[in-house]
């Protein structure tokens, strides 16, 4: 035995800490090992005392201050030399001991960890396989059951189409496993009395055991669950108001009043503005509808990309306080095109600009905002919905379900059964004959139908040159519009590559047709566009022909001319005849100026950042009265610059020479610079 003293063994003593899993920091006793005499004395509980010292309820205490411990006579401790007695063996075996406790406390954390691990993943997986099954319906709970619980297929690595599940709770369809797991997680630690279990039992649905053969599933008395069809389900929002619920009755009784209302409003409103203006300005004539028309074309090329009626629409306010009074709409049918230029069934309204609905709204907009709304019509070709017995496209579809004999005979492409064309053909489309009574009488019920079923005003006649002016007039007097414009589109004359400075055959083609129509529409101004092309580029002569009148169709006819620099077809993504962008500007000066009806391109007002100073063109018209008969004297034409009278109260100069109306002697009165952008333009209004 090894004797070591008492006073040797030193013991410090550091802040209270635990120690946990029974870990003994060995480090902090310190044992003098130079001495080893070992003298048991006569108190043989010593080295229980010892370990008593050393351990006290998983708590090591240790003194900063060395001290030596004695056990007296009485059993006592207290501090002085006497030896104390430890076994050399006792110290080894509790050494073991306790590196068997801190190895078997690790294997029980580590086995803790994975577990709850395991339960966590679990728990997550049920979560998401619950999610799943609520929103798929594509297979049943058998389906469901045989796929999950006997192909055993991660449910990670599941499509969300194959978890289905027709109703029910989740934890009934799963195994005891999962009950297991689901009471380890949320559930007590304790087993559930066999009396709760019981009850358990007696309320919870009884689902029919699993079924491992296919045949014996089949065959089972059992349904799965069905959910009712969404259609069938009882919605609030298609729910009708039951027969004599007086809560229901008065709330569509009050509906239905405060539309009256605000239709009688918008009457009055109208019927106000009427009586301010002058008769004049009230009388309409189809081809010019009050004279003082300033159109706006409502859409480019790209227009039918989304839906435009409802981008348009909120636009209605800004455009009537511009001094806008028409909006042309683009063409509003079925087409083969989305542009809307290659139409098929005349009566399906939904388009790639909107639905129906959609293109209702935008008229009404139009009409709250006392704006005219015209539509864009294709009469002259119309895309067939069927081939014949030899593979020709000429079979329509739709409610005018016409046939070959509604096709032009003279057509190269389509084998047509009619009379021959009164026009030039369009070889991209069946050619309508429009000799033919069932077709004319279909039109015209057609367009009434727009008139008053859909809202339009007045029309924008498509490629007019297809078929004779003698049926558009027959079609505008059955319809009545407020205003329609047809589209006139001649090539202008042109010598070695340039410009004809006599443009009257042209002209006159564009003027035959209006007689044609009996005057009842009128027609593009192309003469004047391609004149400004030209003119505008210091030739400023061409504006003024031999007779001193302007050298478009408006100095001939200029009530039934229709003034434009650009469209969709010559402008925005097409580009066939863009206008010179440097002199936008100058061209609108022109014609919104000038007598006839001025047409403004939706991209020039609201993307070329023009908005502004077109709106001050049409301020500058209005404040001088000038509408599509006004008289124009011209001053000045030559390489320098243009100078016209235009009325009595308005006077205008492109150019950049020096010129002022106060310093004329045939222009009495007093004027004053209206618009002034230098040698683009300036504008003076007699005061």
């Amino acid at each position: 035995m090894a004797t070591i003293s008492v006073a040797d063994v030193s013991f410090r003593t550091f802040p209270q800490r635990p120690i946990i899993s029974s870990r003994i920091y060995r480090s902090n006793l310190f044992v003098n090992h130079k001495k080893y005499r070992l003298t048991r004395g006569k108190h043989s509980d010593s080295k229980s005392f010892c370990r008593k010292l050393l351990h006290k309820s998983d708590y090591l205490y240790r003194s900063r201050a060395v001290v030596c411990c004695n056990v007296g006579d009485s059993g006592e401790a207290s501090i002085d030399n006497t030896l104390l007695e430890v076994g050399e063996d006792d110290i080894i075996t509790a050494k073991n001991a306790l590196y068997e406790a801190k190895s078997r406390q690790e294997a029980l954390e580590k086995e803790r960890r994975q577990l709850l691990e395991e339960l966590a993943t679990y728990k997550l997986k049920q979560k998401e396989l619950l999610s799943m099954m609520t929103h798929n319906k594509k297979m049943t709970i058998t389906e469901l059951a045989e796929r999950i619980f006997l192909n055993r297929k991660p449910l990670d690595k599941m499509d969300e189409d194959e978890l289905v599940v027709s109703g029910g709770r989740l934890s009934l369809l799963i195994d005891d496993d999962s009950q297991k797991s689901k009471l380890i997680n949320d559930g007590p630690r304790r087993k559930i009395p066999d009396w709760m279990a019981r009850r358990i039992n007696s309320v919870r649905p009884k689902f029919p055991p699993r079924k491992i053969d296919f045949s014996e599933v089949n065959t089972s008395k059992f349904k799965s669950l069905e959910l009712p069809n969404p259609a069938e389900v009882w919605s609030i929002a298609h729910a009708k108001p039951k027969d004599g619920d007086a809560l229901a009755n008065h709330a569509i009784e009050n509906e239905s009043i405060q539309k009256k209302r605000k239709a009688l409003e918008r009457v009055l409103e109208r019927k106000t503005i009427q009586w301010q203006k002058t008769p004049e300005e009230i009388k309409l004539e189809p081809g010019t509808g009050t004279g003082r028309e300033i159109v706006f074309q409502g859409f480019n090329w790209e227009s039918c990309r989304k839906k435009w009626y409802m981008d348009l629409a909120p636009k209605a306010a800004d455009l009537s306080k511009c001094g806008i009074t028409a909006v042309w709409l683009p063409p509003p049918t079925e087409s083969v095109a989305p542009q809307g230029y290659m139409p098929s069934d005349l009566y399906n309204l939904n388009s790639s600009y909107g639905t129906q609905e959609d293109l209702k709204y935008c008229i009404e907009e139009m009409h709250n905002h006392h704006l005219l709304a015209l539509g864009d019509v294709v009469l002259n070709h119309r895309c067939a919905h069927k081939q014949s017995s030899n593979g020709v496209w000429n079979i329509f579809g739709g409610k005018l379900a016409w046939g070959p004999e509604a096709i032009v005979c003279d057509d190269p492409n389509f084998q047509g059964g009619g009379n021959p064309s009164s026009g030039d053909i369009f070889h991209a489309a069946p050619n309508i004959d429009h000799s033919q009574d069932f077709v004319r009488n279909d039109v015209k019920q057609w367009l009434n139908w727009l008139r008053s079923n859909i809202g339009y005003d007045g029309w924008r006649l498509d490629f007019v040159r297809g078929f004779s002016g003698e049926y558009v007039k027959e079609y505008i007097e059955a319809s009545n519009p407020a205003f329609a414009i047809g589209e006139y589109w001649d090539s202008l004359a042109y010598e070695g590559g340039n410009l004809c400075y006599n443009q009257d055959a042209h002209r006159q083609r564009v003027i035959n047709w209006i007689n044609a129509t009996g005057g009842t529409s009128s027609a593009f101004d192309v003469t004047t566009k391609g004149i400004l092309h030209s003119a505008l580029h210091n030739e400023y002569w061409r504006l003024i022909d031999p007779k001193g009148k302007p050298t478009g169709v408006m100095g001939w006819w200029p009530s039934r001319a229709v003034t434009f620099v650009e469209n969709h077809d010559t402008g925005s993504t097409q580009g066939h005849w863009p206008f010179p962008r440097d002199k936008l500007m100058q061209g609108y000066a022109y014609i919104l100026t000038h007598p006839g009806t001025p047409v403004i391109f939706y991209d020039h007002f609201y993307d070329f950042g023009l908005h502004d100073v077109i709106t001050e063109l049409i301020e500058a018209r209005k404040r001088a009265g000038i509408h599509c008969r006004s008289p124009v004297k011209i001053y000045h034409a030559n390489n320098d610059g243009y100078v016209a009278e235009i009325g009595d109260t308005l006077v205008m100069k492109l150019g950049q020479f020096d010129w002022n109306p106060s310093k004329e002697i045939d222009l009495d009165g007093n004027w004053k610079k209206f618009v002034d952008k230098g040698s683009d333009y300036q504008l003076w209004l007699r005061m």
